[in-house]
């Protein structure tokens, strides 16, 4: 993008602290919305460490299933809808806290964030499929187990075994990109050594159906034979080196497939789905450490799969508006301000205003002080924007104070008289005549029209 949505650094400070002021507000109410803030935090960090080498790619895209993977937990461990909406709004709020002094992400950040997402939520898919077949078959060790029989038993399933480890092995050998392995001089050496590897492979494979072939056919005079046939022994190396040839077979096309739809000079994939595989692998290492029940590790994986596809589609719109250089597309700083008032909304709607006790308190003080934040938030940016395209970055700190003192000054002003109304109106419930009506709803017109003028 051309233009430049950072804001001065005293006003982008005074920002975050409003983000902070009422995301604390909303904790006096649910005290979970401080872990969705800690989350948030987490995640404004991730995607900031995607603007680096790749070595800080592959650990931004290894933090992003587990913290994705930690959000389904609080929000599943919530219970109700309310919390759960809450812990939301507290890691957006804490996410686009950022923005007030960053303002948007590059395309390139958004686009190196959206691909590490994809390749975390097709690992975390993986990873839930792993553990419905644990679940199938009685525990992680019976699954790695039972991997060694999939060809069958019996001479058969051996001679299958080694002919789907045969045909992995040369595949993973075709798939990987010359340049993993050697440099632009020695590529006709290197494919003349491959053609000569793969036909080694191949005989090598013939020699061992050979020799099963003459075992089996021993078998039925020495009986003792047949064991080594079906010796985990024997089948445990075949499915190690098929597995293992499998994955490598993976990675290569995924490598290959992106550096061929590269146009720049610089491509992460490698970052990407190394730090992804790692980040899963690590999260589902520890849930099978700490004993989580298999429907519920599935269920996390699979959301947190989904969540990390929601990113991604998330990342890819937020990236093509930034590149069409679409004025439509909110500030950061306006998109805290309205989840801030979803969270004023939210637990405003949730209190039981029938009876004023000290839950109804909590959640007026939440709602008001939220929407005081949100308030202060938006008119802030507002003019620090302004304060940008007009003055610049290095506007004097003076007059930036001055204008978050008087907007400071108003909001703290109409929070007290706010909650003096609401108590009133509790306690009093006055029921009007129309006209009576018709003259409060004026008064109210008029003074907000008037503040308006006053803090605009």
């Amino acid at each position: 993008m051309s233009r430049d949505d950072r804001l001065p650094a005293t006003t982008g400070r005074a920002i975050v602290v409003a983000a902070a002021v009422g995301t604390i507000a909303l904790a006096v109410f649910e005290p979970t919305v401080v872990a969705g803030a800690l989350l948030g935090i987490g995640f404004a960090a991730t995607v900031e460490l995607f603007d680096g080498s790749y070595w800080r790619v592959a650990v931004a895209a290894a933090l992003l299933p587990p913290l994705s993977l930690a959000g389904v937990a609080v929000v599943g461990l919530s219970g109700t809808p309310v919390p759960a909406l809450l812990v939301i709004v507290g890691a957006l709020t804490a996410g686009t806290a950022s923005g007030g002094v960053v303002g948007h992400p590059t395309p390139s950040v958004l686009l190196r964030t959206g691909a590490a997402a994809l390749c975390g939520a097709v690992a975390a898919g993986g990873a839930a499929l792993l553990a419905i077949g644990s679940g199938s078959a009685g525990g992680l060790r019976p699954l790695l187990a039972s991997a060694m029989w999939i060809a069958g038993d019996g001479a058969i399933g051996l001679a299958v075994a080694i002919g789907a480890a045969c045909v992995a092995v040369v595949g993973a050998l075709f798939l990987v990109p010359p340049a993993a392995v050697t440099v632009p001089t020695g590529r006709s050496s290197y494919r003349t050594n491959r053609i000569a590897i793969a036909t080694g492979i191949a005989v090598l494979t013939v020699l061992a159906l050979v020799v099963l072939s003459a075992l089996t056919v021993l078998s039925w005079y020495v009986p003792a034979l047949e064991s080594i046939v079906d010796s985990a022994v024997v089948r445990g190396p075949i499915a190690a080196v098929t597995i293992a040839a499998v994955a490598v077979a993976g990675f290569a096309a995924v490598v290959r497939g992106s550096w061929v739809q590269s146009e720049g000079r610089r491509n992460a994939v490698v970052a990407f789905v190394v730090g992804s595989i790692l980040g899963v692998g690590l999260s589902f290492a520890g849930t099978v450490a700490a004993g989580v029940e298999t429907s519920l590790a599935v269920l996390g994986f699979g959301a947190t799969a989904v969540v990390l596809g929601g990113v991604w589609l998330g990342a890819w719109l937020y990236e093509g508006r930034l590149l069409a250089d679409d004025t439509m597309v909110p500030h950061p700083v306006t998109a805290l301000a309205a989840v801030l008032g979803v969270g004023a909304v939210v637990v405003g709607t949730s209190a039981d205003v029938a009876t004023l006790d000290l839950e109804t308190v909590r959640a007026g003080t939440a709602t008001l002080v939220a929407t005081a934040a949100a308030l202060f938030a938006y008119d802030v940016g507002r003019y620090g924007r302004t304060l940008t395209r007009e003055v610049g970055l290095e506007a004097d700190r003076r007059a930036q104070l001055v204008r978050l003192g008087w907007s400071g000054a108003v909001a703290a002003v109409g929070v007290p008289v706010a909650a003096v109304g609401l108590v009133g109106a509790t306690v009093l419930a006055p029921t009007l005549s129309i006209p009576a009506t018709a003259g409060v709803v004026a008064a109210v017109i008029a003074v907000v029209g008037g503040a308006w003028l006053l803090v605009g």
